[in-house]
């Protein structure tokens, strides 16, 4: 699964923009030059694609089901540390877990 949550990340970015890989089950997307509602639509765009494919292991013959991403989005602020900003989207992202998983939650501005 995280090989194909990585794919469809590597696949989506472009010019400056930036997928990497963020703990353990955790990606992070760096887009430089987006605008946060172009942001959200993209990330939206990857989930749902990658919601419409389902996991299989085709030696063992199991059928892991669709899978599900609950992404946090935050926008840089002039001035603000690179680790406030990773703050606010990983609490966009628990806040999207609590809300009931599989959605986009964008943090307060």
């Amino acid at each position: 699964m995280l090989k194909l949550v990585a794919k469809s990340l590597h696949d989506n970015v472009k010019g400056g923009d930036l997928a990497a890989r963020y703990g353990g089950e955790e990606f992070a997307l760096i887009l430089p030059n987006t605008k946060l509602q172009d942001a959200f639509g993209l990330v939206e765009s990857i989930r749902e694609t990658i919601g419409s494919r389902r996991v299989r292991n085709r030696q063992k013959g199991i059928d892991y089901g669709a899978v599900t991403l609950s992404l946090g989005l935050a926008e840089f602020r002039i001035g603000e540390a690179g680790g406030d900003l990773i703050g606010r989207a990983d609490a966009a992202l628990y806040d999207a877990k609590d809300a009931g998983r599989n959605q986009t939650i964008m943090a307060d501005k």
